[in-house]
């Protein structure tokens, strides 16, 4: 919380209220820039735990037609959506699973592994320290398929990035979980519309596990800068709106802090997002937008598009 003193506003105890020749006019100023970009972090940045039910998209697919396509849908991601235990260089989110269900994240980014090849469980971990997060895939899935079950107009798009020595187990071991659940998960290359996608799991392809629906980088962001998103939107437009399903991604690197770096890249999101639902002729069709911390404004702007 941002607090105000009145220390903001006199030089040498003297109040506003009071007479004094010897008023911090650049100190008045310098308060009323750190509490404006508060406000400005605030409605894009969130790094509280605590979720008010009031901010809550538990059904916000409804209202979309059944022959859209799942590559047209502007739609609210999560960055290393289940990192939230390894200290500040790993944590990239605050609220758990059901929080981020809850207030309309459609779109969860995880990385997987094993430390041992005799383990049969798959492990969410971090992407970069390796940190084990304190539950498994199969967990992961569940859960996703227990709210999807009771918001049946929704749909999850998955991603696991695999990770470790073992690889091949772990792909394998995916494989075999998916298959448990094969009626409820979507594993095509093409992109599935909203008619089949309801209430199932969409997963992408990546790297080293291929079966899932064709995918691709935005490319939006070039050393942590919004570059040039309008003209890009142009060229991929098509690809978007009816083929693939394009996913602009807010990453760190190993010794980035993830929360120092989402303050800034969330708030030209969110000034990107308010711009373009105004004025864009490219209206629509951002693909998903993966995050860290981002605030549920935020989310329900991107929901809005």
């Amino acid at each position: 919380m941002f607090t105000v003193t009145a220390a903001h506003f006199t030089r040498d105890h003297c109040l506003l209220s009071e007479p004094c020749p010897e008023l911090n006019v650049k100190a008045f100023w310098s308060f009323v820039n750190s509490f404006t970009n508060w406000l400005v972090r605030k409605k894009c940045f969130n790094e509280n735990p605590d979720l008010d039910p009031r901010s809550y998209n538990l059904d916000w697919m409804k209202s979309i037609p059944e022959e859209t396509p799942l590559s047209a849908i502007s739609i609210p991601g999560t960055h290393e959506s289940l990192t939230l235990y390894g200290g500040p260089l790993a944590i990239c989110q605050v609220w758990n699973l059901k929080q981020q269900l809850n207030v309309g994240v459609r779109y969860f980014d995880l990385h997987a592994g094993i430390w041992l090849p005799t383990q049969k469980n798959v492990y969410i971990r971090d992407s970069h320290w390796m940190f084990w997060q304190h539950t498994e895939l199969d967990n992961v899935i569940r859960d996703i398929l227990d709210f999807l079950r009771d918001h049946k107009s929704e749909t999850v798009i998955l991603k696991v990035t695999l990770h470790g020595l073992y690889k091949k187990q772990v792909a394998q071991l995916t494989k075999e979980l998916i298959d448990n659940f094969r009626n409820k998960i979507w594993t095509q290359t093409m992109t599935p519309n909203m008619k089949v996608a309801r209430g199932n799991i969409v997963f992408l392809q990546t790297d080293v596990f291929h079966a899932g629906t064709e995918n691709h980088d935005s490319h939006f962001f070039e050393r942590n800068r919004l570059k040039n998103v309008e003209e890009r939107l142009k060229q991929i437009k098509s690809h978007i709106c009816e083929h693939h399903i394009v996913v602009t991604e807010t990453s760190t690197s190993l010794f980035n802090n993830p929360k120092i770096l989402a303050r800034n890249v969330n708030e030209q999101l969110y000034d990107f997002v308010d711009w373009h639902k105004k004025i864009s002729k490219n209206y629509g069709c951002l693909g998903v937008i993966s995050m860290n911390f981002p605030s549920a404004q935020l989310i329900k702007n991107i929901i809005q598009l």
